[in-house]
């Protein structure tokens, strides 16, 4: 810890029950929390006790296999760098270990800038039909000095007709975060895979380079290698865990909605008890179809802890009235800063990618480093900065008032973001629109892991840059006019930039979406500088915006839906979504302009087309109940475009019209070839939180601007469902609420406040799927998914 993070805590800890920040009733593990990390001066630290992972670990070994390795060795199979031996001076098992050696990276870099390699140890098996067998255990140690963690990986490999690890796809791979210098037990539940026909498993570790200072090679014991049968997670489906309760870990608002779920339970009663385990409200629960019980207890609005109890189940306790959702908010921030690029992080990195530069076509050069690290990997990009840092500063502008130490937390963080898309942007357009970067690097120009990456002049790029500067200049001017006037100048230049590059034709496929983000800059212009031009600009863009609109109801669909949008004005897809959405622009834009502009003529269009969208919110909203999520979109069979499909390695696996026409068709059908799914159409890349909050935000959105109290009560369903209010009854929120899963977080290790792209479905499925598997990208950690739930998060706060 450092210096002043650790004068903090003793602080704290001095001034005994007289907290830093008086907040009453505050939640004690969050307390310990921003203690001990002084208010995000280091980085949290998660209460293991409360993940998923500590529940698995306790599971019954109903039976197992053992699959030797060191009495195997001369069977044992090694591909990529280094060498293996057997040791048998670190051995968990008794019966020795397997050392793998390996340096830390290979000769040439990658050209992708992604990992060196994999270097792997590979237990062969004869193509052996291991069904009975549900889980697979195996423990390893890992050493390299300079290094705070490691991302260890095991694969499943099945021949037969059904081949694993999928081609072209992350199936049948787990990957953990392994700390130095401790025997670290993995086990992976597999009750999906196939394994018909196990022709072995393997253990690897990635080679990501070093850090400056660090060793250039590390050492990987492994140990005890076993295949198990336990009682598995339930994975698939709308069905609820067995003997567990869905509820918003976060808590719930006073006056909000408050509702939990629990199925196949006998009595329906329930029982509301505070934090002397008294009773302060008791109810029946409501049966609803396939077993389903739900229990509200939105009528009760007192401020304080609670548990939840029916049956023999009871909850872990959850905050009512002003408490909830603040863990979240911190935990989310704390994300943030330990994403910090360039930063000296204690226990994630040291400074680190000094030497990455971003290239202008006429030579000139500027440093990458800082801002924050994109998701799993190190990559950086202006896109996901503004999401952040605009999220950041609409949950200060709501606890501005209520949470003076979070407020300032979050303006400090949003400007860590602001300097870096300051410092990217040459002045002339160009900018780092983003790159990918997946090593670490020496810190040093001139050697092999240098990375460069191109500067470009894009459109969208500008207008978040130039959103995300407009918005923030305002909440700096009183403390410091000169950084204030850096972020308004950089925003009228930015916008200018991508207004500029409109006058080029836009992609059919990427024309609603661009225009709405123009809309929604110009008025963050607008406001920031009240001219004219800005309003003109964006009432422009808005009418091509609303000319994407379906504005007549379709009655030739079963369920007679209209207000949602497609791909360009010439309506030959609709606007769908898979992996990072920005749904909200369309309505974010024009309620922007209606709260701008109330009398201007085109108001009352402005108006009809917001109201669009809310008649097909209200629409799809009962679809998938007892949850009460919103579905993806309307998809057509055989209209799909797989152009703008990003795909990591090699060309096999890559979407085809069949795979697409087999999803669409296991969504509810609504007559002709159109089907409602409800979730996206996706391939390679899975995960969804990100096209959930896309409409959750669309809805606060018009909640406020209609007066719908219903939207707004969508929405929160949205956040609950990330947060616990799901069919595996877990928060995926990592150090957030209860039973969160490990996520992916290769080079980060992991963070408390990390949201992963989300829940996915399984092949051609259309129902939700969340494994105990640790893969890309369903449980990467992304910081656009972390600001996504931060910016809900401030809708909840401010009221």
């Amino acid at each position: 810890m450092r210096l002043q993070g650790l004068l903090t805590y003793v602080i704290i800890l001095m001034a005994g029950i007289f907290y830093i920040m008086p907040v009453a009733a505050q939640d004690a593990l969050l307390q310990k929390q921003l203690a001990q990390s002084g208010y995000l001066k280091t980085v949290m630290i998660a209460d293991s006790t409360s993940g998923g992972m500590q529940r698995w670990l306790q599971k019954k070994v109903e039976q197992y296999r053992y699959l030797p390795l060191a009495a195997d060795f001369n069977a044992l199979v090694h591909k990529g760098p280094g060498s293996i031996a057997v040791d048998h001076s670190n051995t968990i098992s008794g019966k020795g270990s397997i050392l793998l050696q390996t340096p830390t990276s290979t000769t040439v870099k990658n050209p992708t800038n992604r990992s060196y390699a994999f270097a792997e140890v590979i237990r062969p098996l004869q193509g052996e039909n291991l069904q009975a067998y549900n889980r697979f255990s195996v423990w390893v140690y890992a050493d390299a000095a300079g290094f705070y963690s490691f991302f260890v990986g095991c694969t499943l490999y099945n021949g037969g007709k059904h081949v694993m690890p999928t081609p072209g796809r992350f199936e049948g791979q787990h990957f953990v975060n392994v700390y130095p210098h401790r025997w670290q037990h993995i086990i992976w539940e597999i009750p999906d895979l196939y394994r018909d026909s196990v022709t072995g498993f393997s253990v690897n570790i990635m080679l990501t380079g070093s850090p400056r200072g660090a060793d250039d090679s590390m050492k990987l014991y492994i140990d005890d290698m076993r295949v198990e049968k336990v009682a598995a997670e339930n994975t698939r489906g709308f069905n609820l865990r067995s003997n567990a309760i869905a509820y918003s870990n976060s808590g719930y608002k006073l006056g909000a909605v408050k509702q939990a779920l629990v199925q196949n339970t006998g009595d329906t009663r329930f029982w509301l008890l505070n934090a002397n385990n008294k009773t302060v409200f008791t109810g029946d629960g409501k049966r609803l179809s396939n077993g389903f019980v739900q229990l509200d207890f939105s009528s009760f609005n007192t401020s304080g802890y609670y548990t939840l109890k029916t049956n023999n189940l009871t909850t872990k306790p959850f905050a009512i009235g002003e408490d909830a959702y603040l863990a979240t908010a911190w935990h989310t921030l704390n994300f943030f800063y330990a994403e910090r690029c360039g930063f000296d992080q204690p226990g994630i990195h040291q400074p680190c990618h000094t030497d990455v530069t971003i290239v202008h076509p006429d030579g000139r050069k500027l440093s990458a480093a800082g801002g924050w690290h994109d998701a799993a990997d190190l990559t950086q990009g202006i896109g996901n900065t503004a999401r952040g840092g605009m999220a950041m500063l609409e949950l200060a502008k709501a606890v501005k008032s209520k949470n003076t130490q979070l407020y300032s937390r979050l303006l400090e963080e949003a400007r860590w973001g602001l300097n870096w898309a300051l410092q990217t942007r040459f002045g002339d357009g160009y900018r780092d629109g983003g790159m990918i970067i997946g090593i670490w690097s020496d810190n040093i120009t001139g050697t092999k892991d240098d990375m460069q990456g191109k500067a470009t002049n894009n459109p969208s790029d500008n207008f978040m840059g130039a959103s995300y500067c407009a918005m923030a200049a305002p909440f700096y001017a009183k403390d410091d006019e000169v950084f204030s006037g850096l972020c308004r100048k950089a925003a009228i230049e930015d916008f200018a930039f991508a207004n500029d590059a409109l006058a080029k034709p836009v992609p059919g496929k990427n024309e609603v979406d661009l225009y709405a983000l123009a809309t929604v800059s110009a008025m963050h212009l607008y406001r920031l500088t009240k001219q004219q031009s800005y309003l003109d600009w964006a009432v422009k863009y808005a009418h091509i915006v609303m000319d994407c609109q379906q504005k007549d109801r379709r009655t030739d669909w079963l369920i007679p839906m209209h207000g949602f949008f497609y791909e360009s004005r010439e309506k030959k897809r609709i606007l769908q979504y898979f992996h990072r959405s920005d749904e909200q622009l369309m309505v974010e834009g024009l309620s922007m302009l209606l709260t701008g502009a109330p009398t201007h003529a085109d108001a009352h269009l402005w108006k009809a087309a917001c109201q669009a969208y809310a008649d097909y919110l209200h629409d799809i909203a009962k679809v998938m109940q007892p949850y009460g999520i919103l579905p993806a979109a309307v998809y057509e069979l055989n209209n799909a475009d797989f152009s703008g499909i990003y795909h990591e390695g090699d060309k096999v696996g890559m979407p085809t019209m069949e795979e697409y026409n087999a999803q669409v068709k296991n969504g509810i059908h609504l007559g002709g070839n159109f089907y409602l799914r409800r979730f996206p159409v996706a391939y390679q890349f899975r995960g969804f939180h990100a096209v959930l909050m896309g409409k959750a935000k669309a809805a606060f959105i018009l909640a406020d601007l209609l007066k719908d109290t219903s939207l707004k009560n969508i929405a929160t369903r949205q956040l609950e469902y990330i947060v616990g209010y799901n069919p595996f009854a877990m928060s995926t929120i990592y150090g957030d609420g209860n039973n969160y899963p490990p996520l992916y977080s290769a080079y980060a290790g992991d963070v408390v406040g990390a949201v992963p792209v989300g829940i996915e479905t399984f092949e051609n499925d259309d129902e939700p799927y969340m494994p105990m598997q640790v893969n890309a990208t369903y449980k990467e950690i992304w910081t656009h998914t972390t600001a996504s739930v931060m910016w809900l998060l401030a809708k909840l706060l401010k009221n």
